[in-house]
């Protein structure tokens, strides 16, 4: 991963107003133009925004990158570009395409593009010249260490990014932020692979933004000032008009000056006609103010109350919020902040409304004052009907005058007063500080980096023991045996390698023949009382090594010069015919069907004292033979034949055809293999055994590792899928060296015996 640098530089927002002008008397007042009216919140919006982003990227060449590839990592050439793209922008450009440049000669280079559905351009021309590309055009010119890069024998890549894409993301990058509080302080940031050109973007930035505040302010005093001048042009032509006339009537009328009750009449007169012009200039703004209502497209503000000298607080304050949300919203893009815009517009549109309402309001006043002027004028001119005709005559002119002389005095200082405001207008902000980056990379952070990949490298190994321990459902402990059922753990029978599964016969001395001694052992205490005991072994599932235990018991009985009868009662996956070569033509389900006596289905097994009874043919209703009466004859028919009945049952996890038997039985192992049986079916098949009243349950450990000794058991069993509704019956017969059956692992997996389960 690249480092990343943050990048970072700091503006001040003014606070202290010119003292040259209150915000009463300031022309400016209410539009932000004076410093300390601003909105820090409308700042720091604009300073984020589209068009301000905009405008600092038509200084900047970002759109199209140049960087060389490494083995891993690709580096930025800025602001050291060996060279320099030109397209077309007239034309089709093609954005997001990543271009390759390869050193050829002094004057010529080889440009490619890789595969891509849009274009294919792979040639080599000359410094200058256009290449033609999809619809489009561009041109490459070499940069004075072009020849360095490439005489590295590094090829130059060079990609273009559209504008609006680029504006979004450094809109998504900035952060602009108070640095206090209550402050007008703000911190700038951007975090990036290249230091140089964010410190190039956040200077031009800061520029742009101070840049555009002055201008924004000289704009609306230009405006103000246009529009005095406009009204300056209607006064000067009647200030024109009126002088004339004045001259003229006092060369007709030889008469230079009126007696002191017409100097009396004059003043008062001008005093009205100075208020009537004044109110006249108010209704001619409070006119244009409505029509700039009425046009909901107008994007620029209004000119401010204070340029025809109107002070209403109400009007006032409404035109400052209504400059504010102007100033947000058309600082803003139509895909920035849309929740933000549809709110600045419904604002915009509430303000319009209000300022209607006070706007007809103050028209009203405006009539008001107009008519009184107008009485005290009529009031006026009634007293200067007694006076001498001619000077009667000179004291209407002279009225006018007089007024448009003081309207046009009144409008040029007003004109003076914008003037110096615009030539001494400062920004309201300051840079404070500069883009800086960063000594040190603020991500990766190495250190932690570090850190974190040792954590890691210790968690996730135990988080997965854990997790997968937590998780799954299988038995792995002897300690979660325990805490799954309080029945006796009866034996251990070790994990073994031996390629049959008849251990105790065919390896007397091995480890496994050893347990099985010991289980035998253990077992009279369950079957002592018992003449001809019944031992029944089961599981709840497939593949736990039912069958091995009950054929090496069997066999551990069997040695000890006991009659023993090993029954296959299994009736849909026939097991034990395999192991020993027997006939399964004939067998239990033939003898409960009465189609062969007892004495027809017993088979030697090949070892003295131990009898088989396989299964036979898989019969269509095997449940219900297992429960039938004859199922109970059987096994009191074998009590007076032999020492000990093993019998190898079907998993009762699977089908209920075993728990007859188990009834039956004087001792029932219930056989559980490490990372095998499963607790969900452990503890279902337990609790159906107690519902039925099963006794003389017990746990037998099937290939239990200690860890200690060569001798380590393993089988795989398997057994097809069966339900109690539905049994599905499959035979597999497998032979390898001279069972059926058994099949030999190799590899890590070691020789393991697999029974037909």
């Amino acid at each position: 991963t690249m480092p990343k640098y943050r990048v970072t530089a700091s503006i001040m927002f003014s606070e202290e107003t010119d003292a040259r002008f209150s915000e009463r008397e300031s022309l400016l007042g209410g539009y932000h133009l004076q410093p300390g009216s601003q909105n820090i919140d409308n700042q720091i919006f604009v300073l984020s925004s589209w068009p301000l982003i905009n405008r600092t990227l038509d200084g900047l060449d970002f759109e199209t990158d140049y960087y060389i590839r490494g083995r891993i990592m690709r580096e930025s050439c800025y602001p050291d570009n060996p060279i320099r793209v030109v397209f077309d922008t007239t034309q089709w450009v093609p954005y997001n395409l990543e271009f390759t440049v390869s050193y050829e000669s002094l004057s010529t280079f080889r440009v490619r593009v890789e595969e891509n559905d849009l274009v294919a351009l792979d040639t080599v021309v000359t410094f200058g010249k256009t290449i033609p590309i999809g619809e489009g055009t561009f041109s490459v010119v070499p940069m004075p260490n072009y020849y360095e890069v490439t005489g590295r024998g590094q090829d130059i890549h060079f990609r273009t990014t559209h504008r609006e894409d680029l504006i979004e993301v450094y809109m998504n990058r900035l952060v602009v932020e108070p640095v206090f509080r209550d402050g007008t302080i703000v911190m700038v940031s951007l975090q990036g692979t290249n230091r140089q050109k964010d410190i190039d973007f956040l200077n031009r930035l800061i520029t742009e933004f101070i840049s555009s505040n002055l201008e924004q302010k000289n704009y609306e005093a230009s405006r103000i000032i246009d529009f005095i001048d406009a009204q300056l042009v209607n006064v000067s032509d009647s200030l024109l008009i009126t002088e004339e006339r004045l001259q003229n009537f006092r060369a007709r009328n030889q008469i230079m000056d009126i007696s002191a009750q017409g100097q009396q009449l004059i003043q008062q007169a001008v005093r009205l006609e100075d208020e009537r012009a004044r109110l006249q200039l108010e209704a001619n703004y409070y006119e244009y103010l409505a029509e700039y209502l009425k046009n909901e497209s107008s994007m620029e503000a209004p000119v401010a109350p204070a340029s025809m000298g109107i002070t209403d607080p109400l009007l006032t304050t409404l035109m400052q919020e209504l400059s504010d949300l102007q100033l947000e919203y058309f600082s803003g893009h139509t895909a920035q902040r849309s929740l933000r815009q549809s709110q600045l517009a419904q604002q915009l549109k509430n303000t319009k409304q209000s300022l209607q309402e006070v706007l007809k309001g103050v028209i009203t006043a405006n009539r008001m004052a107009m008519q009184e002027n107008e009485s005290q004028l009529k009031n006026l001119n009634a007293q200067a009907r007694r006076l001498p005709v001619t000077e009667r005559q000179l004291l209407g002119i002279e009225r006018k005058f007089n007024l448009n002389e003081a309207l046009y005095t009144f409008l040029l200082q007003r004109r003076a007063e914008a003037q110096i405001q615009k030539a001494s207008s400062q920004p309201d902000n300051k840079i404070v500080s500069s883009a800086r980056a960063s000594r040190h990379p603020v991500s990766p952070n190495k250190p932690l980096v570090y850190a974190l990949a040792l954590l890691l490298g210790l968690m996730i190994p135990s988080g997965f023991l854990i997790l997968s321990g937590a998780v799954s459902d299988r038995i792995t402990t002897e300690e979660e045996l325990k805490l799954l059922t309080d029945l006796p753990v009866i034996g251990h029978i070790p994990h073994s390698n031996l390629k049959f599964q008849t251990a105790v016969l065919s390896d007397p001395q091995s480890v496994q023949a050893e347990a099985f001694r010991s289980l035998r052992t253990r077992i009279q205490f369950f079957t002592k009382e018992a003449p001809s005991p019944v031992i029944l072994v089961t599981s709840s599932i497939p593949g736990e090594g039912k069958t091995f235990v009950a054929v090496n018991l069997a066999s551990a009985y069997s040695l000890t010069g006991k009659r023993t009868v090993l029954l296959g009662f299994d009736l849909r996956r026939p097991s034990l015919s395999p192991d020993f070569n027997l006939d399964n033509s004939r067998g239990i389900s033939t003898y409960l069907i009465g189609k062969d006596p007892l004495e027809d289905i017993i088979q030697g097994s090949g070892f003295r004292n131990l009898d088989i009874i396989p299964s036979g043919p898989i019969p269509p209703n095997p449940a219900e033979l297992a429960a039938s009466e004859k199922s109970r004859a059987l096994f009191d028919e074998l009590r007076m034949i032999y020492d000990f009945i093993i019998v190898d049952t079907s998993p009762f996890g699977v089908v209920s055809d075993g728990f007859n038997q188990a009834v039956m039985a004087d001792a029932n192992i219930f056989v559980v293999r490490f990372n095998k049986s499963m607790k969900r079916p452990m503890l279902e098949t337990l609790s159906e055994t107690r519902q039925m009243g099963i006794r003389g349950m017990s746990i037998l450990v099937n290939d239990y590792r200690s860890g200690r000794g060569p001798y380590r058991y393993a089988h795989n069993y398997r057994y097809e899928s069966f339900n109690r509704k539905n049994a599905k019956t499959q035979q597999r017969q497998e032979k390898t060296n001279g069972f059926e059956n058994i099949k030999v692992k190799t590899g890590r997996q070691k020789a393991g015996v697999e029974s037909s389960y």
